[in-house]
């Protein structure tokens, strides 16, 4: 404060004008509000890191988002969704020979040795393995190059843009690689579905499905993160030597989950913790709008009324700085005509944090909606004046064909007097 009006006192002896003033004023404030979010900002030793919002996908820290770095098995993630959405949880998947001869961590699967896919997942996942990661892919694909093209492809629908995929395990290849922000969407994505969830958060499991080795039943997970975060529920570490130590993690608070990615770490546990703290300290979820809740009238044409109400199709939710930031609404209806069925799409809320995009939420018609008593009558008689129109063209058109036959027999008549003449 000191320093903002020591700028005060100078504008006034160089007589400088209000419009000039407010520029040195904010200019500190803007200052002062960056040194603060600096002095917060967490000490990450990772090379590339991310923390995600779930809900909206807003990045609240970011740390080289997109750079392109190896990161091992935190590739399992991918895999881990395209084994869900291609198979049913009790398919039996069968082992082969190129997969039980992956290396290093393993759920030491023999050849011809079957398994369902739920445990292949878990495992997979849980206890990080290779192998199993192999089998899923080839079980797929028919081979992990044709697993890796799938994997890829939906890495790009997804929207990832700094992500290339050669193996379904992560192991070390020069063309393999992701990016922090990349792995947060991924990861975004998996966490829609319930077995991805229940695996990330499994601290202990069973392979009863398999069929062969019956001696190595039990997966456990060794995520210190997972074991001693208040609020911990995921999600997948990684290391090889190139890639140092990598960690996809998930913390749920009073209901508001937070993501993030950390890759090229010393220590990801650490980092990861840093990155959660931060968030939950710094940051709040503020509610927008309630689910089903009015948000205003949408204009409709031809109908009983001149408007219906939007309701919010879901809860809307968005975070926020903690130090203050303005939260604002836009409604953007869609060009609505009656007749309207209710809970019909009419257009969405969006939701706005110093004035940038970061969520919206659909909106439904509150009701249905009638097309207008005029409209209707207007209907009926466009409707009525079609069957008149109808009517008086048949009408007119026998006449016409009479008056014609009657004109054709007029012709013919004094023709056939002339030959009989002959």
């Amino acid at each position: 404060m000191k320093l903002v009006f020591m700028n005060m006192s100078i504008a006034r002896s160089l007589c400088l004008t209000n419009r000039a003033l407010l520029i040195i004023v904010s200019f500190y404030a803007v200052m002062m509000i960056t040194s603060a979010a600096a002095a917060n900002a967490p000490d990450i030793d990772a090379l590339g890191a991310v923390l995600m919002d779930l809900d909206t996908g807003r990045a609240l820290y970011e740390k080289n988002p997109h750079q392109r770095l190896p990161n091992a098995s935190t590739t399992k993630i991918m895999t881990a969704i395209l084994l869900i959405e291609h198979c049913e949880m009790t398919d039996s998947i069968e082992a082969s020979q190129h997969a039980c001869a992956t290396p290093y961590t393993s759920l030491h699967l023999m050849p011809g040795e079957t398994i369902n896919a739920k445990d292949l997942l878990t495992g997979m996942l849980v206890r990080s393995a290779n192998d199993a990661s192999v089998a899923a892919a080839e079980h797929i694909a028919g081979s992990t190059e044709n697993f890796a093209k799938a994997m890829n492809a939906k890495a790009i629908s997804l929207g990832c843009t700094d992500t290339n995929f050669v193996t379904p395990n992560g192991l070390h290849d020069p063309d393999h690689y992701s990016s922090a922000y990349d792995l947060c969407l991924i990861t975004r994505y998996a966490l829609r579905y319930k077995e991805f969830n229940e695996a990330v958060n499994t601290r202990k499991y069973l392979l009863n499905s398999r069929s062969m080795n019956k001696e190595d039943l039990c997966v456990f997970a060794n995520s210190k993160f997972l074991r001693s975060y208040p609020g911990a529920d995921g999600v997948k570490s990684g290391y090889t030597r190139q890639s140092r130590k990598c960690y996809v993690g998930s913390v749920t608070r009073d209901g508001w989950r937070l993501i993030s990615a950390v890759l090229g770490s010393s220590n990801a546990n650490v980092d990861t913790a840093a990155l959660m703290n931060y968030g939950f300290a710094n940051f709040e979820q503020v509610r927008v709008v309630g689910k089903n809740q009015k948000c205003g009238d949408a204009a409709v044409t031809g109908g009983r009324r001149a408007t219906v109400p939007a309701l919010a199709v879901k809860e809307l939710r968005v975070p926020v700085a903690k130090n203050g930031s303005k939260v604002t609404t836009r409604l953007e209806f869609a060009d609505i005509e009656a007749p309207i069925a209710r809970d019909a799409n009419v257009g969405r809320i969006v939701a706005m944090v110093d004035g940038q995009q970061v969520a919206f939420a659909e909106l439904k018609a509150g009701e249905e909606m009638g097309i207008s008593l005029w409209r209707r009558a207007r209907t009926l008689l466009k409707g009525c004046g079609m069957v008149v129109a109808l009517v008086i063209a048949g009408r007119y058109g026998r006449q016409i064909a009479k008056n014609s036959r009657r004109r054709r027999r007029r012709i013919a008549s004094p023709l056939r007097n002339y030959n009989r003449r002959r």
